[in-house]
């Protein structure tokens, strides 16, 4: 059996803003539910511990999945990961002009009809190949550490040449 890959903390798959507030929202909302003084509110809840478990759970799961800023060496040390990832990424990633190619047409010469079965292939390729899907979500999960903030930093169609 081969050994499994210690997972370290940019394997973690980090949750991104809007996800968080939406997380965040249902909380106060469910709390806000248990807290309502009125009956006619606290009467709809027909099992308050499961809902008290549900708000456990979206707590732990913001606990672990709300990306940390990095910061000083260890962010230097991240990009200089992701800076290698992205160019393997690019590397696999087909072309701008590949991935836009237009079906071809039976009217089309063979060059042209070759032209987009390589690119099919190129494609499939890429979303299929495990060792490039990995990279890809290292890639993105390094990305939302350097900058939570940015919901476009761990956009790999940046990457499309």
């Amino acid at each position: 059996m081969p050994k499994r890959k210690k997972k370290t903390e940019y394997d973690i798959v980090h949750m991104t803003e809007a996800q968080c507030r939406e997380v965040k929202e249902d909380i106060e909302n469910m709390e806000a539910m248990l807290n309502d003084p009125r009956d006619w509110v606290r009467n709809k809840i027909t099992d308050e511990a499961e809902v008290r478990g549900q708000i456990a759970k979206k707590k732990k799961l913001l606990a672990e999945h709300v990306p940390r800023k990095l910061r000083g060496q260890k962010a230097n040390k991240a990009y200089a990961e992701a800076k290698k990832l992205a160019g393997y990424i690019r590397e696999q990633m087909p072309s701008r002009k590949d991935y836009f190619r237009p079906y071809a047409k039976n009217s089309d010469d063979h060059n042209r009809q070759a032209d987009f079965e390589k690119a099919v292939a190129q494609q499939m390729a890429f979303q299929t190949n495990p060792e490039v899907q990995r990279a890809i979500i290292r890639y993105k999960n390094i990305m939302r550490r350097i900058d939570p903030k940015d919901p476009t930093i761990s956009n790999i169609e940046k990457l499309r040449q």
